[in-house]
């Protein structure tokens, strides 16, 4: 009580006096040290007993008036006892007993958030050894003492310390183990090595004498303790300075009245840096709760959004700041957390990371996307904005971003997700302004991608996709068939209006086409709404669709509508040359548009058949019918605007009724039956109906016609089975005309159907016959062409050209042995020529013989090259050569056995023996006049007298027939086998037929020849009896304008049966051959005389008996009785 000056007085208020904890903390203290100086009792007991003094007896401060604040600095004091008391405890319990009743936990759960198990920390190794150093110089019997009471009293101190700066965030200290594994390796080994050296040094002293073990073994430890704390202390409580930084400034923003009371007990949870290091953007976390620390609702701060923060956050020196809400993830999913939100903040914009590379994460891709979506709702919408679930759809191999995001609206005040989708992607205050890359709303709004359209994406988006549009598992198709679906639908809707209901495009079906020409073309099936028709569509201009298309149309098959879209194709049908299905309904598309643009308003087109009919030119088959009352007529009349609507030439049409036509359509329709012409249809029938349709219009344009306009028309059409380049082709003339007519008019009509030539070759009734050809199927004579015949297969030797020009060979692969007939003048010799220079030309062995002529007609040139030559008369020569080449075809064929092979041409020279090498080598034989070879043959005549003259001539006879009979026995032989020994024989005959064969047996031989028949002479006995019809007719064509078969002209017959027409080549002459063959060395001649036969026997004395044995000789020659030779073995 006190009194004042006028002598009143007044009661005043004052706070309660108490004994200062620090005192007793001193007290007991000094105590201690005193004790442990004198006694040298342990010191940590008194420490320890001191801070418990200190904590039991300190009292919360109080005011002297309740309205007066609480002194800072004792409650500070307050809360430094307190904390040091709760320190000496393993754990410490919620002050309150309600709230701890309300939370109740464990002993464990309690214990493994004391301090006393942070084993990691440097603190809790130091409380060990502080009370071993303070046994120094004691007995050991204190050492447990000091040690036990100095870490209760050491946890005591951190455990007010760690408090200190912050008691919202409590200090975690400084790790050792982080040290020892993420540390720097220099600092490692400094604070290793100093403390292992102070080690040493103390021991030393110690085992001197000099220090107690206590310190010997305190120091160290405490050493290396204070470098790790010295060298990480900075880099392990970097985030929590960031964290106590963030909150101090957080507090300073919120300060005022106003924000005060929204943002009271605002608890920063978590802060981070994220982008670039030198203008990072800042995320604050932040937990909103009431003075008991309990949770409370976000609701006002969201609501009154950022701007309350703005100056005060600019004053901070950063000019962008955004609020947020914050997530959390529950068991239903992602929810808006009701007491937690987000404040980001930088120095300015430019703060936000780039996200358009795929490297940044999806953390901070979300980030940014909530970022954006609160930048498009505060400026635009005034909404509260989604947040953001961003997943990372771009492909492995991908460097650029592809964000799928799906959005969570707020319980309330958001936005609905059709606006988020359409109207918020497309204000100017776009989402993707700040992401930086196009956003794109699913069909559905399932989810939004923000990526370039280029970037490839994975499959994971597929979890989040709607059904339909297409069923593809590949998430990448379905955006970009969403992407092209949105295009699509508006470049309809620009087209129709709203006249038409909108086609919707069936992607999976959607076929594309690369053409070997270099364009390409698409075809789209598009479902349409009833009553649409394809035909509605067509009446408008589709090519806005795509404007880059040359083409854009429609097409209807099998009730299914398609656009039709091509890229650097052709405009014109007439180029349209390929065969596959997309030239096909390419050109149908042309076609339809074409005949709709012609079409009365309210007549429709339907395509019934598009066909290519050529190989490689254009013409086109279209058949069609038309509805909605268009009839033929109406588009007959427009034909000239459909070719060049088209780009054809020429138009065909075949009508078939009112309202059902098929038109042809082509610039040139190649109706030649030549070769080359016939080469570019694909189906022989479909130019014949095209020649009928021509030919008939070619009638009508040369003035032959009735007076209803009606033409003559083709009954039948054809071609010669022996020229395919002459067509034969049957009229049948309107009534009323007579056949003179179309003979008067054959000029005309051959211009007009462009045949060069042609002639009426039959003529009765109201029908006539022509021959029509484009031109001559032969040529007059061909040189042979050596580089050709150098080049060919090795087995092949080219004779002449068909009447195609074609070269013709002599596959002796086949066909191992030929016969060479024909009269005089027919070209024999030189066809005979031809072969044997090409057997040279490759390198070939040949033996000619020839004794009935001499071979005239190779002494110049190939005789000189010949192992053999056997010349007029020698018969007997003959039959030694053949001989020979009989035992040289069986060596051939020895050595064929020998070495595992079934023909001779299988051997490689280099892998057989020496000896057997001269044998590889092919050998041809020409027999030239054969058939006079055969006929040397004679009969004995009958000598009852025994003159010596006739004796002598039959017995000449009878060894002339023997020899020929022997010679052909060996020929046989070599026809049959020598195939596979490489021995050839070339027969020259003017006629040699089967029935020339039949004395000898020679079935098989003659078989076995392939045949060349030149000339006019008749094909009976030469070809095979099948081919025999053929051949005649084939060799009537063969005439030219004059009715001869011109020199070298003639037939092939394989032996195989093939019949063909050939051109034989000219070889020039010998003086040609021989400049030929000039360079080819001449080979070393066989020596075949072990092989003659005895000359025929001269007699000067006859008895019985030699004339019993020239008979008997005489009559085997006649009747050999040898069957056709078979090929065996040898």
């Amino acid at each position: 009580m006190a009194q004042n000056r006028g002598g009143r007085s007044r009661s005043r208020s004052k706070e309660p006096t108490h004994i200062w904890s620090g005192f007793w903390c001193g007290l007991i203290i000094i105590v201690g040290v005193i004790l442990w100086t004198l006694l040298r009792l342990p010191l940590m007991p008194f420490i320890w007993l001191g801070i418990l003094v200190g904590g039991t007896t300190a009292t919360y401060p109080t005011p002297a008036r309740k309205t007066d604040p609480i002194d800072p600095k004792k409650l500070n004091v307050y809360y430094r006892w307190k904390d040091m008391f709760s320190g000496l405890k393993p754990y410490s319990r919620p002050e309150k007993d309600d709230e701890f009743d309300e939370n109740p936990e464990t002993f464990t759960d309690l214990m493994s958030k004391s301090d006393w198990l942070a084993v990691h920390r440097v603190s809790w190794w130091v409380s060990w050894f502080v009370g071993l150093y303070a046994s120094r110089g004691c007995g050991l019997w204190t050492i447990p003492f000091n040690m036990i009471f100095g870490f209760m009293s050491v946890m005591g101190v951190i455990h007010w310390r760690d408090r200190l700066v912050d008691r919202r965030h409590i200090y975690q200290g400084v790790s050792v183990f982080a040290f020892l594994q993420k540390g720097k390796p220099s600092q490692k080994t400094i604070a290793i090595v100093s403390a292992v050296v102070l080690l040493v040094i103390l021991g030393a002293c110690a085992y001197l004498g000099f220090v107690d073990i206590p310190t010997t073994l305190s120091l160290p430890a405490l050493l290396f303790l204070l470098l790790v704390t010295k060298f990480d202390k900075k880099k392990q409580t970097a985030y929590w300075r960031e964290l106590v930084k963030a909150q101090r400034m957080l507090d300073g923003w919120v300060k005022s009245d106003d924000l005060a009371k929204m943002w009271g007990g605002a608890y920063v949870t978590q802060v981070k840096k994220v982008g670039h290091r030198k203008n990072p953007m800042h995320v604050m976390r932040v937990r909103l709760q009431d003075q008991y620390d309990a949770p409370r609702s976000n609701e006002k701060v969201l609501k009154a959004g950022v701007e309350p923060l703005r100056s005060s956050a600019t004053s901070s020196g950063y000019n962008f700041i955004a609020l947020l809400a914050a997530k959390t993830i529950k068991e239903n999913g992602w929810q808006f957390d009701p007491s937690l939100v987000r404040i980001v903040y930088g120095k300015d914009e430019s703060c936000i990371p780039d996200i358009t590379k795929k490297k940044v994460g999806t953390k901070i891709a979300q980030l940014v996307a909530d970022i954006a979506y609160d930048y498009c709702a505060q400026n635009e919408w005034h909404k509260r904005p989604p947040l953001v679930q961003v997943i990372d759809a771009a492909a492995d191999d991908e460097e650029e971003a592809a964000w799928l995001m799906l959005l969570h609206n707020p319980p309330s005040g958001g936005a609905l997700i059709t606006q988020l989708g359409l109207e918020w992607l497309a204000n100017p205050f776009s989402p993707a302004d700040i992401i930086k890359m196009p956003i794109f709303s699913d069909l559905e709004n399932a989810f939004m991608l923000a990526a370039q359209p280029e970037t490839k994406l994975n499959d994971k988006g597929n979890k989040y996709r709607p059904d339909g549009l297409t069923q593809s598992k590949s998430f990448n198709r379905y955006i970009e068939l969403s992407r092209r679906f949105k295009q699509d639908q508006k470049a309809w809707q620009d087209i129709v209006g709203s006249k038409l209901n909108l086609p919707v495009c069936n992607y999976d079906e959607e076929k594309i086409a690369e053409t070997s020409e270099g364009w390409s073309i698409s075809f789209m099936p598009e479902m349409l709404t009833a009553p649409d028709r394809t035909s509605d569509f067509m009446r408008y201009d589709l090519s806005s669709l795509d404007p880059s298309k040359d083409f854009v149309g429609l097409i209807e098959e099998n009730g299914i509508t398609s656009l039709v879209m091509a890229d650097n194709a052709p405009l014109r049908i007439d180029r349209l040359t390929g065969s596959r299905p997309e030239y096909r309904r390419y050109a149908q598309a042309l076609i339809y548009k074409a005949l709709m643009d012609v079409m009365p308003s309210r007549a429709e087109v339907v395509i019934d058949s598009c066909q290519q009919m050529g190989k490689d030119t254009a013409i086109w088959r279209i058949g069609f019918h038309l509805g909605r009352g268009g009839t033929v007529a109406d588009v007959r009349k427009k034909s000239a605007n459909i070719s060049a609507a088209v780009g054809s030439e020429r138009v065909y049409w075949d009508w078939q009724s009112a309202d059902r036509a098929t038109v042809w359509l082509c610039s040139n329709p190649y109706l030649g039956t030549d070769p080359d012409s016939v080469a570019h249809w694909k189906i022989r029938a479909a130019q014949k109906e095209l020649i009928q349709l021509a030919l008939s219009d070619a009638w009508g344009v040369a003035g032959v016609q009735d007076s209803s306009g009606k033409t003559p028309t083709v009954e039948s059409l054809g071609v010669l089975p022996n020229n395919k380049e002459v067509l034969l082709a049957k009229f049948q003339i309107p009534g009323g005309l007579d056949l003179d007519k179309p003979q008067y008019n054959l000029g005309k009509f051959l211009t007009e159907a462009n045949y060069p030539y042609g002639r009426i070759i039959q003529a009765y009734g109201t029908d006539f016959s022509m021959v029509l050809a484009k031109k001559s199927p032969f040529p007059t004579s061909v040189m042979a062409d050596w580089e050709t015949a150098k080049k060919c297969d090795r087995r092949k030797f080219p004779i002449g050209v068909d009447d195609l020009g074609n070269p013709v060979y002599w596959d002796t692969k086949t066909t191992p042995h030929l016969l060479i007939s024909g009269k005089s003048g027919s070209g024999k010799s030189s066809a005979s020529q031809i072969v044997i220079a090409e057997a040279l030309l490759k390198g070939e062995d040949i033996i000619l013989i020839d004794p009935s002529k001499g071979c005239i007609d190779f002494t110049q040139w190939a005789k000189p090259k010949a192992l053999a030559f056997v010349g007029l008369y020698q018969l007997r020569e003959t039959e030694a050569v053949i001989s020979w080449a009989r035992e040289e075809m069986a060596e051939r064929v020895r050595i064929n056995n020998k070495y595992g092979v079934g023909n001779i041409f299988e051997l490689d020279p280099d892998d057989v023996e020496e000896a057997d090498r001269k044998h590889l080598k092919p050998l041809n034989i020409l027999f030239d006049e054969f058939n006079s070879y055969l006929q040397e043959t004679g009969k004995t005549t009958q000598n009852p007298q025994k003159d010596m003259q006739i004796a002598n001539d039959n017995a000449a006879v009878s060894a002339t027939n023997a020899s020929i009979a022997r010679t052909m026995s060996a020929l046989s032989k070599i026809i049959v086998q020598g195939r596979t020994a490489g021995i050839r024989c070339i027969f020259g005959a003017q006629r040699l037929t089967m029935d020339d064969m039949k004395k000898y047996n020679g079935n098989a031989f003659f078989r076995s020849l392939g045949r060349i028949l030149l000339g006019m002479d008749s094909p009976a006995g030469v070809v095979s009896a099948q081919n025999l019809s053929e051949a005649n007719r084939t060799q009537k064509s063969l005439k030219n304008e004059d009715g001869l078969i011109p020199v070298g002209r003639g037939m092939y017959e394989s032996m195989q049966g093939t019949l063909m027409a050939v051109q034989t080549w000219y070889s020039g002459g010998q003086d040609e051959l021989a400049r030929l063959v000039a360079n080819i060395p001449n080979p070393e001649p066989i020596d075949y005389q072990q092989y003659m036969p005895r000359a025929a026997e001269q007699f000067t004395k006859l008895d019985v008996e030699d004339i019993k044995e020239i008979f008997t000789s005489n009559n085997g020659s006649e009747n050999v009785e040898d069957e056709d030779v078979e090929e065996e073995e040898w």
